[in-house]
């Protein structure tokens, strides 16, 4: 068994797990850098990273790869959970295939992924769980319903999965960045919303479009996908790191000032933009 530390990240080929994927590499470990994009995957192996195509809904796939890891070094140390897209939609026009597809991607995806490695992380007495979650799980707004609903339902996995496998030695750790600049969600921002002449949310599609690029380009609204993986690192090193935390300043003022409103004075804020 391999003496270097073992990493395995999923959405690397991209944004926040390809930084990430970088970062844990130059700290010394051995990472296994895992998306669908095969050209993307190239790059990643160029660099030195132990690059693997790996659809992280495919349940079975999941498996075979972390016994194949176990197999070669040992237990896997750190698992960081990165897949995962935006989704914004009127809830009552979000396909249900589309709100399926995220879930299985962000939630069932990354339990999956922690059963396959918990095993060897239980039996070693230690191992670190580093889910990628949202200030989207903080609050809910108009325009991403969807999101919040999968965001929500990650922060419950991390809060859940991590008091029942702390007594273990195990630690899991939630990250809830603020807007991060990534190529994906970049091309949504620049990408004009289309609708029929009939849809009674066409107003609001365009306003809403409109209020995220103007919001984006202001100032420390949005970070750069490294400084959430620099978050990483800190947490993975850390020897008794809190359950979750906040990443980008914007992030930790829109969470305090969630705190301290109603739900109807919040709502009231947020479609004060999106109104006639």
């Amino acid at each position: 068994m391999s003496a270097q530390p073992v990493a395995l990240v999923t959405g690397a080929t991209s944004g926040i797990g390809e930084a990430t994927a970088d970062q844990l590499q130059a700290a010394g470990y051995r990472v296994y850098a895992v998306g669908r994009n095969s050209e993307a995957l190239q790059r990643l192996t160029s660099r030195g990273l132990t690059a693997r195509q790996l659809d992280v809904t495919d349940e079975a796939a999941v498996q075979r790869l972390v016994a194949e890891i176990t197999a070669e070094h040992g237990a896997v140390d750190v698992l960081v959970n990165s897949a995962g897209f935006p989704l914004t939609c009127p809830l009552e026009q979000l396909p249900l295939e589309d709100l399926r597809g995220l879930f299985e991607t962000n939630v069932v995806a990354a339990l999956n992924l922690a059963q396959a490695v918990l095993p060897g992380m239980r039996h070693r007495r230690s191992g670190v769980i580093v889910n990628i979650g949202s200030t989207g799980g903080r609050f809910a707004s108009p325009g991403a319903g969807g999101y919040h609903v999968v965001k929500y339902g990650m922060e419950a996995l991390s809060l859940s999965l991590g008091a029942e496998v702390a007594p273990f030695g195990v630690r899991v750790v939630l990250l809830d960045p603020t807007a991060v600049r990534t190529p994906f969600v970049i091309s949504q921002q620049e990408a004009r919303p289309t609708y029929a002449a009939d849809d009674p949310y066409g107003d609001f599609k365009v306003r809403y479009a409109e209020n995220t690029r103007q919001l984006s380009a202001k100032r420390g609204v949005m970070i750069e996908p490294d400084t959430v993986a620099r978050a990483v690192l800190r947490v993975v090193r850390a020897r008794n790191p809190r359950p979750r935390y906040v990443i980008g300043i914007s992030g930790k003022a829109t969470v305090l000032a969630r705190a301290l409103v109603s739900d109807r004075l919040w709502n009231r804020i947020l479609m004060r933009g999106l109104r006639d």
